[in-house]
């Protein structure tokens, strides 16, 4: 055989080998992000959704990170995503950057519907990984837009050390078909976890219900008792509130525990959980915070419940609460005390502490004090 011949086709054949590696090199990555596609379309609540985004995504695909960036339309997702969760708001505050629909019109004006790719994505969204530790280490981007209906509800960046991993003009079918799946995951996860909160919550007041709060009041507690953290247990009660019925009528007791409602939100974080427990008495469990702290919320709210008028028609009504204290840690539990054994407990000596403010002349914070003592 000629040598001339004999090259070309040892060419040819190398040609061959590299377009069937490539072509199974792609078919692996498709079914990668197409599995990682699944996974976060069958996320059941926005806490697994941003494990997934957030942290195995940057192993899955080997990125030096990853940068969510969400339009906050209907003014919930950072509650959504991190309620009850500081630690973790903490550790994704860079990543999961959460936009005002109004306050950040600007930037969301920004968030172009085209994926782009390279140094041109670094440089328009800068601001995606000013924060970013890992900042000095990325030398390739690659912006792609969360669509839904016609309308950016965010954005995804994907960084990476490697300057030729994304580049103007590569192939980006695989990212655009997990940028999509993303933003349905987002958008289905989101509403499926309002739904969920409405089951939860008091519909007069927003307030979450009884229900709800004896399921969270557990996990917390166990939570810090396991990382022996205080919680406090504070129950409140609108004084006089039958006289506010009768002299007012019902519509009137109802808007005095809206207005109730709101004020204590006010007072605490996303984190504490406040539900109307029956009638005009409400629960407000404090995980993680101290007696001290703890008295100085419920003054605060006490004060400005008593001086925060309702108005009704050309007159004004002003209420009063009377507040009831206990603590976690006072209760010289251990972790092999049953669960439902310390909610009993603490919610009995939060309940008496409420009793004694109603007998000390109501308007005033009591803290529950062993008798023994």
């Amino acid at each position: 055989m000629d040598e001339s011949v004999y090259d070309k086709n040892r060419e040819l054949q190398r040609k061959l080998d590299h377009f069937i590696k490539q072509a199974r090199a792609n078919e692996k990555k498709q079914e990668l992000y197409e599995t990682f596609g699944f996974e976060i379309i069958g996320a059941s609540n926005p806490r697994q959704l941003r494990d997934l985004l957030l942290s195995r995504s940057v192993a899955r695909f080997q990125l030096l990170d990853m940068v969510l960036c969400l339009v906050d339309h209907q003014k919930d997702a950072d509650r959504l995503f991190f309620e009850h969760d500081e630690e973790a708001r903490l550790d994704s505050a860079n990543k999961l950057l959460i936009l005002d629909a109004i306050k950040d019109i600007d930037l969301i004006q920004s968030l172009t519907v085209i994926p782009l790719l390279g140094i041109e994505a670094l440089t328009r969204y800068r601001w995606m990984i000013n924060d970013l530790k890992c900042r000095d280490q990325i030398k390739s981007a690659a912006y792609f837009p969360l669509l839904r209906s016609n309308q950016v509800i965010g954005a995804m960046m994907l960084l990476s050390q490697d300057p030729h991993r994304y580049q103007k003009g590569i192939g980006t079918l695989f990212l655009q078909k997990l940028s999509a799946m993303t933003a349905v995951a987002i958008e289905n996860c989101l509403n499926q976890q309002r739904i969920k909160e409405i089951s939860y919550q008091d519909v007069l007041t927003q307030a979450y219900n009884r229900r709800y709060f004896d399921l969270r009041f557990k996990d917390e507690i166990a939570r810090c008792v396991r990382w022996d953290d205080d919680l406090i247990c504070m129950f409140l009660d609108v004084d006089h509130f039958k006289k506010v019925n009768d002299n007012y009528g019902h519509q009137t007791g109802d808007s005095v525990l809206r207005h109730m409602v709101n004020l204590i939100k006010e007072q605490v974080r996303s984190c504490d959980i406040v539900a109307r427990y029956g009638g005009e008495e409400f629960v407000v469990a404090l995980p993680s915070t101290t007696l001290h702290a703890a008295h100085e919320i419920a003054e605060r709210l006490r004060k400005a419940i008593y001086s925060s008028a309702i108005i009704l028609h050309d007159k004004q009504l002003n209420v009063s609460v009377s507040i009831g204290m206990a603590s976690l840690r006072d209760l010289s539990i251990s972790l092999q005390h049953d669960a439902d054994f310390i909610c009993t407990a603490l919610l009995d000596r939060a309940d008496k502490a409420l009793y004694e403010a109603k007998e000390g002349g109501r308007n005033q914070v009591a803290v529950y004090t062993n008798p023994m003592l």
